[in-house]
Parts: structure tokens; sequence; C-alpha cells
């Protein structure tokens, strides 16, 4: 037991030690497939609002121009390894467009009758 405890200390001291002498270089990388799943979901989703005419074929053509720009981002990041900045980056910009695609369904591409649904309840006797 007596000679255990100095091999687990020394192993602990080697290990933290490891861990801290890492190069720079050997930065953490993130594998971007989760967050190509969720592009190509959001380009879904814009393409099944336009045709079931929830957004107008206008909001779709620049929703669609900002998952392309998501996309050119998505494989120039992707070359060499995600970063954490670029994960991050990426996330962020996702759920920009998908605010952006929630205000489109949201606005009832202008219609003033489809605007305002509450109507006071009307009580029949």
């Amino acid at each position: 037991m007596k000679i255990a405890r100095p091999l687990i200390a020394a192993s602990l001291v080697a290990a933290v030690a490891i861990g801290t002498v890492t190069p720079a270089s050997a930065a953490a990388r993130y594998h971007g497939g989760a967050l190509h799943n969720q592009i190509a979901q959001l380009d879904r989703k814009i393409d099944r609002a336009e045709s079931r005419r929830i957004i107008s074929h206008r909001e779709a053509a620049q929703l669609d121009r900002q998952v392309d720009r998501l996309e050119a981002a998505w494989r120039v990041f992707s070359r060499g390894g995600f970063t954490r900045s670029e994960v991050n980056a990426l996330n962020n910009r996702i759920g920009s467009v998908e605010r952006m695609l929630q205000r489109a369904a949201n606005d009832h591409n202008n219609r003033p009758q489809k605007r305002h649904t509450h109507r006071p309840a009307v009580y029949r006797r």
C-alpha cells in the first residue's frame, strides 16, 4: 500500500505535465457533421415553407442565399477541422437565419387579414 501511493502520485504528475506541454498547433478540433446537418435541415425548412406558401418566393430566395453563404463558410472551415470559434460563428449564423425564417413566416406575407387573427368571441343565446 505504501509503494502504491508514490506510483499513483508520480503517474498523476506525469499525466498533468504531458497535458500542459501540448503545443498550440494541437488545439482542439471539432467535427462539423452536425453543423452540416443543421444547415441542410435549415435549407429543407425554407423549401417547405415556400412550398406551403408560408413565406414568399422573394423571402425564400433571400434565405436560400444566406444558406448558400453558410454552406460556403462550412466548406472553408472544414478544410482543417473546426476550431471552437469557427463552430460558434457557424452556430450563430445558423441561429440568425432561423430567426429570419421565423420572422418571415410570422409576417404572413404582409397580408392584413392574416396579421390580426384574434377576434372577440361571439356569444349566441
